[in-house]
């Protein structure tokens, strides 16, 4: 293996967009500016390509002219079927006809799935990278096989475990696919002591194979220093005067908001200047989810002194909302870690998070935040009172804060990790 100055990685993240984008651009940019050759493989719709950056990036193709010539082909196939059997659709025809569009659609995205697969292969042939390391697969199920390949073709696998398995998902599916996943890789980073334990312990992982780095911080999001505190509660249109709570992120169950909300109630009744910032949108894909939140959200629509941005916020304005905020609140009921935490550091933002994942080996109590028992309303209460009713404690704890982003989880530190880790792989 060769030295951090010379090393070809390609990181490989689908995504485009969300937390993982902007973590493994950071990552990304960092490892480039110690002198390592990176590329990005992502999708076409990129959120941050308009960025500046040291990294290269690959689009393995656009989705347009796939899906038209699949859709070409699988008609012909279709029609000549059609031509040849001489079927009747005159029966149940509705739902014939859509129960082929689902098959149709179906096979689309396996096609194009194994063509993606099939020419990141190549590109990673004929760029010949030291390592190949995975932020994040298109879809468990399917990136394992692609992953066996990769190994099959002798390529150094890496692969960061930013959550050991998906959220609000501890099904015995799941844990049995994961502990197959995790025995491709030639090392696991995960961001936690915590972590690493439940790794080795419940996926059977060998020790040696895995390493703990922490979760950089989000400076991405600071780059304007002209957005001051003053100026983003001016672009939010915030009042003089008010203490400001901010959840930010995208609202599933795992995430506790319910329990923020009624503890919000309690903060009231001692502090009537605080506001409440809800910023994101709900997740859809468990319809009972949606609608206990849909049903939650429409019972705090009346309260003024909660404030709701139902959306993905773009990447542009994400620093608005930490920086108008006074706390930053993470109630999570079970996690393993979470950038909003590194988000709120590189802020200069204090924070009150439970004591689950990685969340607790992050904050130093009383000074960059608070932790509490999950689910304890009259606990996270009285941490955010405690919080904002101290105007100079609230202070200094947000330069720790700042000071434990731009140390402890500087992107520097976490490259020169990452590439003793690249470096092991002999």
């Amino acid at each position: 293996m060769r030295t951090g100055n010379n090393l070809r990685i390609i990181l490989y993240d689908p995504s485009g967009y969300g937390g993982h984008s902007h973590y493994t651009y950071q990552l990304a940019e960092s490892l480039a500016r110690v002198g390592s050759d990176v590329t990005v493989i992502t999708s076409e719709d990129y959120e941050l390509k308009h960025l500046k950056r040291n990294f290269k990036i690959y689009t393995p193709f656009t989705k347009s002219w796939v899906k038209s010539l699949l859709s070409g082909v699988l008609s012909q196939l279709q029609r000549k079927n059609k031509i040849s059997t001489n079927i009747s659709y005159n029966l149940n025809i509705n739902s014939s006809l859509k129960n082929e569009k689902q098959i149709e659609i179906s096979i689309l995205k396996v096609i194009r799935l194994y063509l993606i697969w099939l020419k990141i292969s190549l590109f990673c042939l004929l760029r010949n990278p030291h390592i190949i390391h995975f932020q994040r697969p298109l879809g468990w199920g399917n990136d394992f096989y692609f992953m066996k390949f990769l190994k099959l073709l002798r390529f150094n696998t890496v692969y960061t475990a930013h959550d050991l398995l998906p959220h609000d998902s501890d099904s015995f599916y799941d844990q049995s696919l994961y502990k197959k996943i995790y025995q491709i890789p030639d090392k696991i980073i995960v961001h936690s002591e915590n972590d690493k334990r439940e790794i080795v312990g419940a996926f059977q992982v060998n020790l040696d194979k895995v390493s703990v780095i922490p979760h950089g911080s989000y400076d991405l999001f600071y780059r304007d220093k002209n957005i001051t505190k003053d100026v983003a509660r001016q672009k939010l249109g915030i009042p003089d005067g008010k203490k400001i709570i901010l959840f930010f992120g995208l609202i599933r169950r795992y995430k506790g908001l319910e329990y923020l909300v009624y503890a919000f109630q309690k903060v009231k009744e001692e502090l009537d200047d605080t506001v409440l910032f809800i910023v994101g949108n709900m997740h859809n894909e468990n319809s009972e989810d949606f609608k206990s939140y849909s049903d939650l959200i429409d019972l705090i629509s009346h309260d003024n002194n909660i404030i709701r941005v139902n959306e993905y916020v773009p990447f542009e304005t994400i620093n608005s909302y930490f920086l108008a905020s006074d706390v930053v609140v993470l109630p999570y009921i079970k996690t393993y870690t979470s950038g909003v935490l590194l988000a709120a550091y590189a802020a200069g933002r204090p924070v009150i998070v439970t004591d689950t994942g990685a969340l607790s080996e992050v904050v130093d109590v009383g000074k960059s935040g608070f932790i509490v028992p999950p689910k304890d309303i009259n606990a996270l209460a009285c941490a955010i009172i405690k919080t904002l009713s101290d105007q100079d404690q609230m202070e200094k704890m947000g330069n720790y804060a700042k000071y434990l982003s731009e140390n402890v989880y500087s992107w520097n530190s976490i490259a020169l990790k990452t590439i003793n880790v690249y470096q092991s792989l002999n």
